[in-house]
């Protein structure tokens, strides 16, 4: 199998405030213009199995790749793409792909039941003065419990992905803006499949914030899009532009209470024993 890449969120990342690439700057899923595209690898999984290398991915927008980018890009062959982007923010930032590259792309918009974490949702949340870095992180919590149900279309995508003989050999990006919520709940569902324990996962989720770091990017977003800084809107910025362990336990506390386990709704989403033991085999070593 081929790689499988998870991204999206928040705010209209059109500004690349990332760090160099420091310490992994030879690794082939490293790539410049998307700093939280990764290989998900070397996770443990299920029966003392390990994730295979290089074949799980995620990532942000790819509309920022360099000349450098792409060439890396092109070398891990990806084939399929779960874009969880809505219209606008598709057209907005396009993607950038090698010229001889043309991935089979399916699109997944979750419309307004993720409004916080869509590109720009937070614009008019920001200018309520109640709207503080509490009521940020309810806000996101209460969107974080309405992604099974939103995204549950595209968890059974990448599960038929990875579980099909047909396509489980092809490389899948599933991405969407930012890469960190959106992507982080689609990621986590993957994982979780794959018999990855939870703190494994939330590790994985948790790394959004280590590439992107919250301040920095509440800063340049206020900047970029013209609005007065104030403590109260940068305090509410920074929590809807980083991740938390909160947020992605209430994914999987509404999916437990909803469904009775993790079990059954990656069930519900289309993973049968033989679609479990397909996906075991093309994402395991």
């Amino acid at each position: 199998m081929k790689p499988v890449i998870l991204g999206c969120d928040t705010a209209l990342m059109n500004t690349d405030t990332s760090p160099p690439l420091a310490g992994h700057p030879d690794r082939p899923d490293r790539l410049q213009g998307a700093p939280n595209f990764r290989a998900i690898d070397a996770l443990p999984a299920a029966g003392g199995r390990r994730l295979k290398r290089l074949r799980l991915f995620r990532s942000d927008a790819l509309h920022r790749l360099n000349d450098d980018d792409l060439v890396r890009l092109r070398g891990l062959r990806i084939g399929t793409v779960l874009d969880l982007r809505r219209d606008d923010e598709r057209e907005t930032a396009p993607n950038r792909w090698p010229g001889d590259m043309q991935p089979v792309t399916r699109v997944f918009d979750s419309a307004p039941e993720l409004q916080a974490v869509r590109a720009g949702g937070w614009h008019a949340s920001l200018e309520d003065p109640s709207f503080d870095a509490e009521r940020a992180r309810l806000w996101m919590i209460d969107t974080y419990a309405r992604m099974p149900t939103a995204l549950a279309p595209a968890v059974s995508a990448a599960i038929i992905h990875a579980s099909t003989p047909q396509t489980s050999d092809t490389p899948l990006l599933v991405h969407c803006t930012a890469g960190k919520d959106r992507t982080g709940f689609v990621c986590a569902m993957v994982l979780s499949a794959a018999g990855v324990p939870r703190e494994s996962i939330m590790a994985d989720y948790l790394e959004s914030s280590v590439r992107r770091p919250p301040a920095q990017m509440a800063e340049v977003l206020l900047s970029y899009h013209g609005i007065a800084r104030t403590p109260r809107k940068q305090s509410a910025l920074e929590v809807i532009a980083g991740v938390q362990n909160d947020f992605l336990m209430t994914s999987f506390e509404t999916v437990e209470r909803n469904f009775g386990s993790v079990e059954a709704y990656l069930s519900a989403c289309g993973l049968g024993p033989a679609q479990r033991d397909a996906l075991h085999a093309a994402l395991l070593d």
